[in-house]
């Protein structure tokens, strides 16, 4: 059986290998390559993250299926936010930053709407799940 390890392995080279133009929605859901430099490593980490229109370019729920330690992109991306993102056929560089908290629920809502298993994690989780807004930078 393929682990999800293994089938994000996957998907990325299919996403990058197509240009974009497979791997980039995953049923009525979108799906960004997101590259961050690893807080540790000092490496890039690329990641197939669930993405949502926001402002001028998409949200990501740090949401790790409800689990109660943040994903560890998230991590990279407090400690340099500094990202690229590929979306579909698109590609830019952007930075990481926090929803603002006045803006947290009627976004969540939002992307609940577009995923409910966004929902379902964000009940199961007992921490603060983060919103990251990958704010485009020219």
């Amino acid at each position: 059986m393929l682990s999800w390890k293994d089938f994000g392995k996957a998907h990325m080279w299919l996403y990058r290998k197509s240009g974009g133009r497979i791997g980039a929605r995953m049923g009525s859901i979108d799906v960004a390559l997101v590259e961050s430099i690893g807080r540790k490593s000092g490496l890039p980490r690329c990641v197939p993250i669930a993405c949502y229109p926001y402002r001028d370019s998409i949200v990501v729920s740090a949401s790790s299926s409800g689990k109660e330690s943040h994903p560890v992109w998230y991590l990279n991306m407090q400690a340099n936010p500094q990202v690229t993102v590929r979306q579909g056929r698109d590609y830019y560089h952007a930075i990481a930053e926090d929803v603002p908290d006045e803006e947290r629920a009627a976004l969540w809502k939002t992307i609940i709407a577009n995923n409910k298993h966004q929902g379902e994690y964000l009940e199961k989780a007992q921490r603060k799940i983060p919103l990251v807004w990958l704010r485009r930078v020219q």
